[in-house]
């Protein structure tokens, strides 16, 4: 579970009629969803029928995937990561909900590799390096055309 948001009240010295939270609940591709979203529902119906006035909706949702770094297309893009940048990459899970999960729903290998800096992303400070631009679009070449030829 991630930091997400909360408020109420009008003045730091006032006792709020109302307040709300939002719940930021990300699935790692050991769990299920289905079964984690009853799990955290209980909770909060437990709290309803134990008299909190309590309301919720659900404003996204999605399956977590993973892909296997060891299958072809994780080798290729190793080795075009390691031409490019004579470093070989560091896989890491995405706690965000990407589209891989429609690729990985059809049995198809996808990874979420990009110029930018994982710890920077959709956050007040993100940037990207020019630099980085560039070679990502030759790792992407060099993966295709190893992808293609296989």
């Amino acid at each position: 579970m991630l930091g997400a948001e909360s408020g109420g009240g009008t003045n730091f010295n006032v006792v709020p009629e109302e307040c709300w939270f939002t719940i930021d609940r990300r699935i790692n591709p050991e769990e299920d969803l289905t079964a984690e979203k009853i799990r955290l529902l209980g909770i909060l119906e437990r709290c309803k029928q134990d008299g909190m006035p309590l309301e919720w909706e659900i404003l996204q949702e999605g399956t977590s995937t993973s892909c296997e770094e060891g299958g072809p297309l994780g080798e290729a893009l190793s080795r075009s990561v390691y031409t490019v940048t004579g470093e070989g990459p560091r896989f890491e899970m995405c706690p965000g909900l990407l589209e891989t999960r429609f690729y990985a729903a059809q049995g198809m290998p996808a990874f979420a590799y990009g110029p930018g800096l994982l710890s920077v992303a959709h956050g007040p400070n993100e940037y990207v390096d020019l630099r980085r631009i560039v070679d990502t679009a030759a790792i992407y070449a060099l993966t295709a055309i190893e992808m293609l030829n296989a």
